[in-house]
C-alpha cells in the first residue's frame, strides 16, 4: 500500500491480492464519477460506470467485439501482416511501432468497425489526440469535437439499414428504449477505438521490444511458434499497456492493515500487481515457462477488457508472421524507451530494427 497527496490524494494498492479483490467488487470499489483522474468532462467510457448503467453499456460495446470476434477477422489480420511486412521487407530496416504495430491494430479495427480503408488515417491520428488530452479540458473538448464529427456520420447515415457491421449495429441499437444520441455514439466510438487500437499498438510493440532485444528469445519462437502466446502473455505482464485506473470507496474499508475512509479514491495499480513476488516467481524477468498464473493487465471483474481476446490474437499473429518472413530481424539500438502517454498509459514510440533484405 503506498499514498499520493496528487490529484486530491489517492491511496494505491500495489499487492496483486488487494487489486485483484477491489476490481472485483465494484459495490465497495466505485468506478464513479471516473476512472481516471483528475476527472474532467470527456467522452463517458463504459469503464466509468457502475451496474445498471454499466451493463446497458457493456451490451453497446459488445456488439463490436464478443467470443466470435477473433475468428471472423484472423485471416485478414493475417493478410494485413503480409501487406506491411511487404512494404518494408525489402529495404533492410524499419521502424517497427510506425511500420507495423501501429498499423496492425488499426486495420484490425477498421475491419471491426466497418469503418473505410481511407478513413485510417485520420481516425488514428484522432483517437491519439483524444488519449493525449484526457487531461486538458479544452484540448479534450476540440478533440472529442473533431472525433464527433468524424464517428457519427457513418453511424447515423446506417441509421434504420440491414447489415452485419458494427456501425450498423451500433445505428440500429437502443438505450432505455430509444435510439442512441450523437454523444453516445461518439463516446461508445471513443472507447472501442482507445481501448482497441492504442493498447494494443502498445502491447505489440512491448512484445516485439521483449522478444527481438533477446536472439536467443527470438530463434526459439521461430524454432517452437506454439510458444508464441506465451511470451505475448510476459510482454502483457511486464508492460501493461494502462497502468492502472482510480475507484471512489463507497465505505470505510481496511485493505493489507491500512484504513481506507468512505469516498476516498484508491488507486489500483495493474502494473504493480503484475510484478507482485507473492504471486510471480522471478517477477521482472521475462520467461516463456511462467505457466498459467494470471496477470491483471486487462482488468478483472464487470470491467474486464472486452477486446482482450482480438488484441491477443493481433498480437500472435504479428509477431509469427514477422518471425517468419524476417527471421534474422533485429534490434538497430539499445536505446529503447517506455514513455508514459497521459491517463495511466505508457508506450513505445520508435522501435528501429534491421534485417536481411528480402528480394
Amino acid at each position: 500500500m503506498a499514498h499520493s497527496e496528487e490529484l486530491g490524494a489517492f491511496d494505491i494498492l500495489l499487492r496483486y491480492v488487494d487489486v485483484k479483490n477491489a476490481a472485483k467488487d465494484w459495490k465497495t470499489f466505485s468506478s464513479r464519477p471516473s476512472a481516471v483522474r483528475p476527472v474532467a468532462a470527456r467522452a463517458r467510457l463504459a469503464i466509468d460506470w457502475d451496474p445498471p448503467e454499466h451493463t446497458a453499456w457493456r451490451k453497446i460495446v459488445d456488439l463490436g467485439v464478443d467470443a466470435t470476434t477473433p475468428d471472423r477477422i484472423e485471416g485478414l489480420v493475417e493478410a494485413d501482416t503480409v501487406s506491411l511486412i511487404d512494404s518494408f521487407a525489402s529495404k533492410g530496416e524499419c521502424d517497427l511501432v510506425a511500420d507495423y504495430c501501429e498499423q496492425v491494430p488499426l486495420q484490425a479495427i477498421c475491419h471491426i468497425l466497418g469503418f473505410d480503408p481511407e478513413h485510417k488515417a485520420e481516425i488514428r491520428r484522432l483517437s491519439g489526440d483524444v488519449l493525449a488530452s484526457l487531461k486538458e479540458p479544452e484540448r479534450l473538448r476540440k478533440a472529442l469535437g473533431e472525433f464527433s464529427e468524424i464517428v457519427a456520420a457513418p453511424v447515423l447515415g446506417r441509421r434504420g439499414k440491414e447489415g452485419r457491421d458494427f456501425l450498423t449495429l451500433l445505428a440500429n441499437a437502443e438505450m432505455n428504449g430509444r435510439p442512441l444520441d450523437v454523444q453516445e455514439i461518439t463516446d461508445t466510438m471513443v472507447s472501442l477505438l482507445l481501448a482497441g487500437h492504442e493498447t494494443t499498438v502498445s502491447g505489440l510493440s512491448s512484445l516485439l521490444y521483449e522478444v527481438l532485444r533477446r536472439p536467443e528469445v527470438r530463434d526459439r519462437l521461430i524454432a517452437d511458434p506454439d510458444l508464441i502466446p506465451a511470451a505475448v502473455e510476459e510482454a502483457l505482464r511486464l508492460h501493461p499497456p494502462v497502468f492502472g485506473f482510480y475507484r471512489r470507496v463507497t465505505s470505510d474499508v481496511n485493505i493489507a492493515g491500512v484504513d481506507i475512509a468512505e469516498n476516498s479514491t484508491t488507486y489500483l495499480c495493474w502494473a504493480a500487481a503484475n510484478r507482485d513476488p507473492e504471486r510471480f516467481t522471478e517477477p521482472d524477468e521475462f520467461r516463456l515457462d511462467r505457466g498459467p498464473a494470471r496477470h491483471l493487465t486487462f482488468g478483472f471483474g464487470i470491467h474486464t477488457c472486452p477486446g482482450q481476446a482480438v488484441a491477443r490474437m493481433e498480437m500472435n499473429v504479428a509477431v509469427a508472421e514477422l518471425l517468419k518472413r524476417l527471421p534474422d530481424i533485429r534490434l538497430a539500438t539499445d536505446d529503447i524507451r517506455h514513455e508514459f502517454r497521459g491517463s495511466e498509459t505508457e508506450s513505445i514510440s520508435s522501435l528501429p530494427a534491421v534485417f536481411t533484405p528480402t528480394s
